[in-house]
């Protein structure tokens, strides 16, 4: 059975090229002659749309949080910070200086928070 790598509409035998085991920035794959690589402008492009998706439910408990610290008039500008926080974790410098697929990968959210 013969597989194909399809980047872009330009479909090419597997067989004959050098890819990638790892699939998380599948959407970023290019072909460089016989060898798929990976663009780190679009890496970095779905990195920070996995960290978005991370990070969205933690917003909405902070959500919660944040309304209730209102209602009982204390806590709220912590609260507020800590959502900032997140919500700028996709500007992190960290993450534009990565280099690798390797290193953007290891910059998930827990370690940007450093959690």
């Amino acid at each position: 059975m013969t597989t194909y790598i399809n980047i872009n509409g330009d479909v090419r035998d597997a067989a004959s090229l050098t890819v990638p085991t790892d699939r998380t920035f599948r959407g970023a794959w290019e072909f460089n002659a016989d060898v798929v690589e990976i663009d780190m402008t679009a890496a970095l492009a779905i990195h920070k749309d996995n960290l978005r998706a991370e990070r969205a439910p933690r917003l909405a408990d902070l959500d919660v949080s944040y309304m209730k610290a209102l209602e009982a008039g204390t806590g709220a500008p912590a609260i507020a910070t800590e959502k900032e926080t997140l919500r700028n974790i996709t500007d992190d410098a960290r993450l534009a200086a990565a280099t690798t697929p390797d290193a953007l990968k290891a910059l998930d959210l827990a370690n940007l928070l450093g959690e």
